[in-house]
């Protein structure tokens, strides 16, 4: 632990790798900036990496492998989407690319972590996020609920346009 001169709070030691790979790696930077709230980005990625540094702890694995590794598993590939045929609305199910899957997948984990009874936003974030590897978790629910959808709606996948 060191302690921030500005607040003379605690603060965890995050290696200076581990702070470039939130800026850079797309993963990381569309959760921080899915957390961001009122242009507080700092305050974001400080949440990210105290959870990334809760796994470490109670996972005793590379935290990034788990993260990516629970939104991979949360992510949907396909979604429906609201079209007219003559009178009525049907739903039409289409593919997902990869950076709609993840924030689909980024945002049920936010709505099951902000539900989560732990104290802190990073608890929560790290609870929820091992609650998805263990397969405990609400989102896991979401996504099977969603692909049951879009199986319902198959048939109303057109391939041709006339």
């Amino acid at each position: 632990m060191e302690i921030n001169p500005r607040t003379s709070v605690p603060e965890p030691l995050i290696s200076l790798t581990d702070r470039q790979r939130l800026r850079t790696d797309p993963l990381l930077s569309q959760l921080v900036n899915m957390i961001m709230r009122d242009g507080k980005k700092m305050q974001a990625e400080r949440f990210v990496q105290q959870a990334l540094l809760d796994i470490r702890q109670h996972c005793k694995s590379d935290p990034y492998k788990v993260l990516s590794d629970a939104i991979e598993t949360v992510s949907p590939l396909m979604d429906t989407r609201s079209a007219r045929q003559g009178s009525k609305v049907i739903q039409v199910p289409r593919a997902l690319n990869l950076r709609q899957r993840r924030r689909k997948a980024i945002v049920w984990l936010l709505d099951s972590a902000k539900k989560r009874n732990e104290r802190s936003m990073y608890m929560r974030l790290s609870g929820e996020l091992q609650a998805i590897v263990n397969g405990t978790s609400g989102c896991l629910e979401k996504k099977l609920q969603l692909h049951k959808i879009v199986l319902a709606n198959r048939s109303n996948i057109r391939t041709t346009k006339r």
